[in-house]
């Protein structure tokens, strides 16, 4: 009986012996694994007078780089003109939704930078344009497809616009959209547009675009020039043609300033007709700036009232022809440079 028990405390002592030793040598072999399952060096974190031990990371980081951007130009504006943007165009001065969207995409892959109605003029008085590859979007007509179709593509890029409105069709009466008629913008739809801060308005007179008899022949001609009285038999005197478009540039500018309760003094001709009557009497009806359709780059030294444009809201337009009006630009450029 004896030893049978000092057989059995023998087994218990080597027994715990046993589990002791297993219990520190699986201890040792976690500290280890940790240390080598560790991704970066193991770093003294206590308080010490001793130099710092940097860690050093396993993954390289990427250097940054610098994409340089492109300079077409600078201290001068491309002006683009649009007017109608709709789906299955049929019109000569309209383009599709998607023809819109690469040319706007065009412009932003080409770091060229659209400026505000704002810049362009503050730019035009000071000769101050700190951006460079600067664009004018502009729009003729006031046409909703510009609230439901332009202005929603341009706002996803962030690009500022104007648009000329013929300051008498913008109404929202149910008139506005009579058969075979292009709707033009409600009241409503301009403010909102105004509203935020990425769209400015401007005249495209009130009621002015259009075309009327310039001749007994009955040939036809824009009715900002001067017209054929037929009533009278004879082309109307010089005074009644200054009269006539004093009346309505003024109607428009003021109409305009009013119910947008800003001012007003931007101008583009329709058909971008334009002569020496015509710049006076818009500058004698409040107008500081005036539009015409006349392709070419505009400068701080380009007159106020005979500002150029490229039409691009055209069926033929591709990135070919948009791209060559920038080389022409850029040229320009240079060419002033040199």
């Amino acid at each position: 009986m004896r030893n049978k028990k000092l057989f059995l405390l023998m087994f218990v002592f080597f027994l715990l012996i046993f589990l002791l030793s297993g219990l520190l040598y699986g201890q040792q072999l976690a500290k280890n694994n940790a240390v080598k399952m560790q991704p970066f060096p193991q770093v003294n974190t206590s308080i010490s007078t001793s130099e710092p031990v940097e860690a050093e990371s396993n993954v390289t980081a990427n250097k940054e780089t610098t994409v340089p951007r492109k300079e077409w130009y600078r201290n001068q504006v491309v002006v683009l003109s649009y007017h109608h943007v709709t789906k299955n165009p049929t019109q000569p001065f309209a383009i599709s939704p998607e023809q819109f969207a690469e040319q706007m995409s065009f412009i932003q892959e080409q770091d060229l930078h659209p400026i505000s109605l704002t810049e362009f003029v503050t730019f035009m008085e000071t000769g101050n344009l700190p951006t460079a590859n600067a664009v004018l979007l502009t729009f003729d007509d006031g046409y909703e497809s510009y609230y439901t179709e332009a202005f929603p593509i341009m706002r996803s890029y962030g690009f500022p616009s104007v648009n000329f409105v013929i300051a008498g069709r913008v109404r929202d009466i149910a008139e506005r959209k009579r058969e075979n008629m292009t709707p033009p913008l409600t009241r409503q739809q301009v403010k909102e547009l105004v509203a935020t801060g990425m769209s400015d308005i401007g005249s495209h007179t009130y009621s002015l675009h259009g075309q009327a008899a310039r001749n007994e022949w009955g040939e036809t001609g824009p009715v900002t020039a001067p017209v054929y009285l037929e009533d009278l038999q004879r082309l109307e005197a010089e005074q009644e043609y200054r009269d006539r478009l004093y009346v309505d540039l003024s109607l428009s500018r003021v109409g305009l300033s009013e119910w947008l309760n800003r001012p007003v003094d931007v101008l583009s001709l329709p058909f971008g007709y334009t002569n020496a009557i015509v710049q006076e009497t818009a500058k004698q009806a409040g107008y500081r700036y005036v539009f015409h359709s006349t392709p070419g780059v505009v400068t701080s030294k380009t007159d106020h009232f005979a500002i150029t444009r490229y039409d691009v809201g055209v069926p033929d337009m591709d990135l070919a022809k948009l791209h060559q009006i920038f080389t022409k630009a850029k040229n320009t450029f240079e060419g002033e440079q040199s």
